[in-house]
């Protein structure tokens, strides 16, 4: 009788093992690093500054807890890996402006354009794609302080 409990046990432990790797998988490659999650924040902030929306309208899902995974947030494309880098940032029409057509800031005049600030890319060394067409960005700064 010994004998059978211990192989039941053994074939429990083996599958709680097994169960425990998958999970650690399959949550595992979905985790932020946390530079990026901060980095992701601080790029919201000045996105923030630069369109019509609050930071409650714009972006809703970049919240600013540590609970919060920032690959599963809009806009965001992590690496399947284990790594969970930011490999592809959409953020294409974000300054639109509700009370113009679409193409106002495609076409965009000059006083309508903005600088970007390239520094906010530093912390997204994976980063293989920046989609930001129809922002009417009208050129970029290396560093805003």
């Amino acid at each position: 009788m010994d004998l059978g409990v211990s192989r039941y046990f053994s074939i429990f432990m083996k599958g709680f093992l097994w169960v425990f790797v998958v999970f650690a998988q399959i949550h595992g490659h979905r985790s932020c690093l946390e530079e990026e999650r901060v980095g992701l924040l601080h790029l919201k902030a000045f996105l923030t500054s630069k369109t019509y929306y609050t930071g409650q309208l714009l972006l809703p899902s970049w919240v600013d807890n540590a609970k919060s995974e920032c690959c599963g947030w809009e806009r965001i494309t992590c690496s399947s890996s284990t790594t969970g880098r930011v490999i592809e940032l959409s953020l294409d029409n974000i300054k639109q402006n509700p009370y113009y057509y679409e193409d106002y800031y495609t076409e965009g005049t000059r006083e309508n354009r903005w600088l970007l600030n390239v520094s906010l890319l530093q912390p997204f060394k994976e980063l293989r794609s920046l989609g930001l067409s129809s922002n009417a960005i009208g050129g970029w700064i290396e560093d805003e302080g």
